[in-house]
């Protein structure tokens, strides 16, 4: 019995080691499981922060936007060969409420290759039963800031103002006039104005590449991220009313007969006959 129970003891001393070497096994193996699945997240975290950052440097960013105010001020960034074209232009005459100044500045590239890559407008008269329409409009071209935007779009407009008039002039075309320009890339500016027999209407607009658009109106503000199409119907009596659109996204290729199908909508064809209109 005695003998017994010593082999019993013994037994039992030998399986309970057996339990605590299996124990230490399975503890280790885990440990080195988790260390392995740490640097796996590690490794994933660097790879995915790099394309990150890759893929972000031709955006548009708060770093961009304080490195373009540096370059500004910084007369070692200004393209010269562009402030010597401009000063030969000369003076490019009346082409809205404000003269076109000739600024030094920086070389558009500096904030990434491919950041600008031109605008435009595109304008016409249209008639609405006796009335005569002339709308003009600005567009940005696709480039390396708003191409996440734009998508598939080749471009995009950012203005489009349709004003009644009184009278055109189908001779000497001085009547209305406009400009878009891109000297304070990444940020755009267009202007213009119209004549009817008794007023004139001035426009400026302008639009950041944060996607932020204003425009003026003889010194009404609007914000065109609620609608970047604005009606004038000038009164006889020199007012002004006007009406905001939140029209779709258009393009230089669009923007024609989308502004043909407006016009013949009821509610725009009653803003631009009602009383005391020109």
């Amino acid at each position: 019995m005695h003998g017994g129970k010593q082999t019993l003891v013994c037994s039992r001393s030998v399986h309970s080691s057996t339990i605590v070497v299996h124990l230490k096994k399975t503890t280790e193996f885990k440990n080195q499981m988790k260390r392995i699945f740490y640097v796996i997240i590690l490794v994933i975290s660097t790879i995915s922060c790099s394309e990150k950052k890759t893929i972000n440097q031709n955006e548009w960013s708060e770093t961009k936007r304080l490195e373009y105010l540096h370059n500004v001020n910084d007369s070692t960034t200004w393209d010269w060969e562009m402030f010597e074209r401009d000063k030969n232009n000369g003076d490019l005459g009346n082409l809205g409420p404000f003269r076109v100044g000739t600024f030094p500045v920086p070389k558009y590239d500096l904030l990434g290759e491919g950041s600008f890559k031109g605008l435009g407008n595109v304008g016409d008269k249209f008639t609405m039963k006796n009335k005569t329409l002339v709308m003009n409009s600005f567009f940005i071209k696709k480039n390396e800031f708003n191409k996440s935007r734009l998508k598939t779009r080749k471009d995009e407009i950012f203005f489009q103002i349709i004003i009644s008039t009184d009278t055109i002039d189908n001779i000497n075309y001085n009547l209305s006039g406009g400009i878009v320009i891109s000297r304070n890339h990444p940020d755009y500016l267009g202007q213009g104005f119209i004549k009817t027999k008794n007023n004139r209407i001035d426009y400026v607009a302008f639009q950041t590449p944060e996607n932020n658009a204003y425009a003026i109106i003889n010194t009404r503000i609007f914000d065109l991220n609620y609608g970047k199409t604005i009606l004038i119907a000038p009164q006889k009596d020199k007012t002004l009313k006007s009406l905001q659109i939140k029209s779709p996204e258009l393009t230089s290729d669009s923007i024609l007969d989308y502004t043909k199908r407006l016009i013949n909508e009821n509610k725009i064809i009653e803003f631009f006959e009602q009383n005391k209109k020109i």
